[in-house]
């Protein structure tokens, strides 16, 4: 139950986080100087939470990982991180660009995903359980997504399947929700490895691979912006800004944005890493991605975005496959919480309440029709 409840809370930040980056990324500062300023920034609370978790009488902890390649716990760590770092780091660029791109509303459903890529993850790299019930939360999360593009059915059934893939944000948003599925299963392999511990040693272990991952990302994202920068220089089209402006614009700009950010971004983590630890990593992501619904309030709030009555009717669904999900997931004993029965019937009452919705709001969003352009218009810009 500890582990469950951190997970929530890990939800609630891990929107926090991404309204606090879109805040930011919507003035199209280069991601990776955002990202670089973001883990510094970050760097700096986790120091200041290590100082008070050492007064508490722990510290920094290393599980036994390394022992089956005959390496020292150091050097495996460092290796892990730069892993790590590469799939993340990428995740998060992505995921900075599809803030950039396209609306909070579009984007952040499409991280309901995750749990649906980590079930395969789950299952041949962590040997977790998987049910019957759990499918269908799969497939409700699957509807729910198409049900985001639902106006494009006008133009052809397959429309809002192909428009997920036509629109930048969510392809992106598909990538990411990939990558992390398979950085959480590593992290709970990481903090895992040793058995089973004291909440004491399983605090300090996350807290090491949160800094660890902290700073080998705060260098990825250094020597990105650092290319990046100095390619645009050097290029035809250099901006008449300077580098040092770059660096520090944001800075002057939107300060509290990246204070926030940082501190958000810095809780999730270590939420993360805890919880994992706690109960089964498929079940931490999934109740970290039911935030979506707050996602598409927020967007709607903060970010002015209009049209999204497909885009919470469809977070609704997901939300509820994400349910199933969870309640269907076998404990360490083989048992679930309702089985495929119950399953059944929350995705029969989701989708009875997803058909009404949809016929209540049919004429909301008027349909968006792909008109060809006349031949001789196509020619002239030809």
């Amino acid at each position: 139950m500890f582990g469950l409840i951190l997970a929530c809370f890990g939800s609630v930040f891990n929107v926090l986080t991404d309204v606090s980056r879109k805040k930011i990324l919507d003035r199209q500062y280069d991601a990776a100087v955002i990202g670089f300023w973001c883990k510094i920034v970050a760097l700096g609370f986790y120091l200041l939470a290590l100082g008070i978790v050492i007064a508490c009488g722990f510290g920094l902890q290393l599980p036994p990982i390394g022992a089956s390649l005959k390496m020292s716990p150091a050097l495996a760590f460092v290796l892990y991180l730069m892993l790590n770092a590469l799939l993340e780091g990428t995740a998060i660029m992505l995921n900075y660009r599809a803030l950039q791109v396209s609306p909070l509303s579009l984007c952040v459903p499409f991280m309901a995903l995750t749990p649906v890529f980590l079930l395969p993850i789950g299952k041949f790299f962590l040997h977790e359980q998987i049910s019957t019930g759990m499918i269908i939360g799969v497939a409700l999360v699957v509807i729910g997504s198409l049900v985001i593009n639902r106006q494009l059915v006008a133009n052809g059934w397959l429309e809002p399947a192909k428009a997920i893939l036509r629109e930048t944000g969510s392809r992106y948003m598909l990538i990411v929700a990939f990558l992390l599925a398979t950085t959480a299963a590593l992290d709970k392999w990481f903090v895992t490895s040793g058995g089973d511990a004291a909440f004491g040693v399983r605090l300090s272990r996350a807290f090491t691979l949160s800094i660890g991952k902290c700073v080998m990302l705060m260098l990825f994202f250094g020597g990105l912006a650092w290319w990046r920068l100095r390619q645009r220089e050097q290029s035809a089209e250099a901006n008449p800004v300077t580098r040092r402006d770059q660096w520090l614009q944001a800075w002057r700009d939107v300060p509290k944005w990246i204070l926030l950010a940082a501190l958000f971004e810095a809780i999730v983590l270590v939420l993360q890493l805890t919880a994992v630890q706690f109960t089964v990593a498929a079940i931490v992501i999934s109740i970290k991605r039911s935030g979506i619904l707050l996602a598409c309030v927020l967007g709607w709030f903060m970010f002015k975005e209009r049209g999204i009555t497909d885009r919470v009717i469809g977070s609704f669904v997901m939300i509820a496959g994400v349910a199933v999900f969870f309640l269907t997931k076998p404990n360490t004993q083989g048992a679930t919480i309702i089985g495929f029965s119950g399953a059944l019937g929350v995705a029969a009452l989701a989708l009875t309440g997803m058909s009404f919705a949809l016929y209540l709001t049919r004429a909301w969003n008027k349909p968006v029709r792909l008109v060809a352009l006349p031949a001789a218009l196509t020619e002239g810009k030809a």
